[in-house]
């Protein structure tokens, strides 16, 4: 009879870093959807790491990380102007509160479609 492996880990579906319990959850998987954007344009371009570098005013180093996905390196704004940079239109959108009494009632979510 087979034996059953133990799992050291939890298979989870939605916000990674929500059920690791981060704080800001929202915005770090935001950040980490917009950096997966970066750095796939980057591997998809047929461009060397030191020819991104150069159009987006980084350093080569800078441009591994955008590609091995070192999240922690780089803010949102970083990855929207890079994006930018990149040829993709990046829109935002708001939606408000129903009511002024929805103000600070609830948490808002931020999130990247």
């Amino acid at each position: 009879m087979a034996k059953e492996k133990e799992t050291d880990y939890e298979v989870t579906t939605g916000n990674v870093f929500a059920a690791l319990g981060r704080e800001k959850s929202d915005e770090l998987l935001a950040r980490a959807k917009l950096l997966d954007q970066v750095g796939s344009l980057i591997k998809n371009s047929g461009l060397s790491q030191q020819e991104v570098a150069k159009k987006l005013g980084i350093t080569q180093p800078k441009v591994s990380m955008l590609v091995t996905g070192c999240l922690s390196e780089f803010s949102t704004d970083s990855l929207l102007h890079y994006l930018s940079i990149l040829g993709c239109e990046v829109e935002i959108r708001i939606k408000k509160p129903r009511s002024r009494i929805g103000i600070f009632r609830h948490k808002g979510c931020i999130a990247v479609c």
